[in-house]
């Protein structure tokens, strides 16, 4: 029967591209198919029976990089865990492909192609969005149910890293840690500190997605395990999270006070040896990051391949959440300068927040002061 078949959609500027898939694949699969990269966008949030998404790089407007992005960044979990296949033709550069590689492309596939190609793409692709949508039902388990101890997270973790490595996909763990909560403990009863860490508890654990887990280890130390998560988009998770706890305002004693959250965040995504990696492996990795997140200003969230190349009436601690101020945005914006360094790159100037413009310009235009006199210095150099 038809509505057994895989849907896959293809998204490609040219009439005779997207004939040409739906030829190959018609027997097979149901072909949806989009002319430009705004349409093709529109048509995932319409029907949620899409499994796979070919993607023309090139096209006029929202082109296939971008589209990219969104998907992989989108809010519904079926979006963007969907497995998507970049076309490419030959003016395509290496870096281009580098930078689709890095936002989140399942594969590539070059112009011109043949029906073999496109089937074998097309039937490992829509078995690996299937068996997501599987593990994204219920990736804790009954096991789980209630329960954040270290023995379900460490099953939780092992889980999601085996089945990352089966079908092709990411995890990624995150180590936060509230680098405050040693000194209040010093100057404070353990009952607030306690108040304190399970706030963040609370607050972490509702800012994730469902197919997501948060344990607290420690008194003021957490972690995160993100399946199907490449350390790109970890990364945006993390900082999302680090502005969440910054708007939480604590009252204790009459004073009023704010935590921050330190992360360090390590991936499949970069392992050397993801083959005979363990999640514990992957922990340790989170652990360190961390530790030079604590040892740095400002606590941004780091990645460990980076280092080897950032309350109830009667409590007595009061919570009190408010919206970060512009000149606290604008303090961390260089900090958080990596989240839009890919949306600056792609062209996609929509994505960076108004309050961060102003704190971007001014590095950016000493770089293109910088760029415009090493190229007049080549320039003479050349001409002499």
């Amino acid at each position: 029967m038809s509505s057994s078949k895989p849907v896959v959609l293809v998204v490609d500027d040219s009439a005779t591209i997207r004939a040409c898939i739906r030829k190959f694949l018609s027997d097979e699969f149901i072909v949806r198919t989009a002319s430009h990269g705004e349409q093709g966008w529109q048509m995932l949030h319409d029907d949620e029976t899409v499994s796979l998404v070919f993607v023309d790089m090139n096209m006029p407007g929202l082109n296939g990089m971008l589209l990219l992005q969104r998907i992989r960044q989108s809010e519904h979990e079926h979006i963007a865990n969907m497995p998507v296949i970049m076309i490419t033709g030959i003016e395509d550069s290496e870096a281009a492909k580098r930078a689709c590689h890095t936002i989140g492309a399942s594969d590539f596939i070059s112009k011109p192609f043949d029906r073999d190609e496109i089937l074998r793409h097309a039937h490992k692709f829509t078995r690996l969005s299937r068996r997501i949508a599987e593990f994204c039902k219920d990736p804790k388990g009954n096991a789980l149910a209630g329960l954040d101890n270290h023995r379900h997270l460490i099953d939780f973790g092992n889980k999601a890293v085996a089945f990352a490595l089966q079908h092709a996909a990411d995890v990624s763990i995150l180590y936060a840690e509230i680098p405050q909560l040693r000194a209040l403990r010093e100057r404070h009863s353990s009952h607030v500190t306690e108040q304190i860490a399970n706030t963040i508890h609370e607050l972490l654990a509702s800012s994730l997605r469902e197919d997501e887990l948060v344990t607290r280890i420690d008194d003021g130390r957490f972690v995160i395990v993100l399946p199907v998560t490449k350390a790109f988009i970890a990364q945006i998770v993390a900082a999302r999270l680090k502005k969440a706890v910054r708007k939480v305002e604590f009252e204790i004693a009459g004073e009023r006070l704010r935590v921050a959250l330190a992360v360090g965040l390590s991936s499949t995504d970069n392992a050397a040896d993801r083959r005979n990696s363990r999640f514990r492996d992957y922990c340790v990795q989170a652990a360190l990051a961390l530790r030079t997140s604590l040892d740095t200003a400002k606590y941004p969230v780091m990645r460990f391949d980076d280092l080897h190349q950032k309350s109830p009436q009667n409590s007595a601690v009061k919570v009190h959440v408010s919206e970060a101020t512009d000149s606290e945005v604008n303090d961390d914006a260089m900090e958080e300068f990596g989240e839009f360094f890919t949306s600056i790159l792609l062209g996609d100037y929509s994505a960076i927040p108004q309050s961060y413009i102003t704190t971007l310009v001014d590095p950016l235009q000493k770089f293109l002061d910088h760029a415009r006199l090493a190229s007049e210095r080549a320039t003479h150099k050349k001409a002499s």
